[in-house]
């Protein structure tokens, strides 16, 4: 099974290698799974951009996208944002295999990324 931590939001390179991914000319079966993985972590994505707004609303303030967290809230911002990035999820999808096409296309930096979500055994 897939297991995920928030954490995985805050990274960038999540991002960029899954829009990578999306570029691929991909088997249909192959698009349709990845498809699908991809619903399910914009899902939570959603879920944890809105619940770091309560928390940043919460205990500081916003000047032009910039985040500034009050002196005096500090700890207990960063107490409730550390459990926050450790809440872990479920997918309840399995490794997918990896597409042909992805093993010529994907960098090692991408492998840390992928690896949580596909099936590397081809790689060896």
């Amino acid at each position: 099974m897939i297991k995920i931590a928030n954490n995985i939001f805050e990274n960038s390179q999540y991002l960029k290698t899954f829009q990578k991914i999306s570029t691929l000319d991909l088997h249909i079966s192959d698009a349709f799974r990845i498809n699908r993985l991809v619903k399910k972590l914009d899902e939570l994505s959603v879920e944890y951009a809105g619940l770091k707004k309560v928390l940043t609303d919460k205990y500081g303030t916003t000047d032009n996208d910039k985040v500034t967290i009050k002196k005096e809230n500090v700890r207990a911002f960063s107490e409730e944002y550390g459990e926050l990035l450790k809440i872990e999820h479920d997918l309840e999808m399995e490794l997918l295999p990896l597409p042909k096409s992805m093993e010529d296309n994907v960098s090692s930096s991408e492998l840390d990324i992928i690896e949580k979500f596909f099936d590397l055994s081809s790689l060896d």
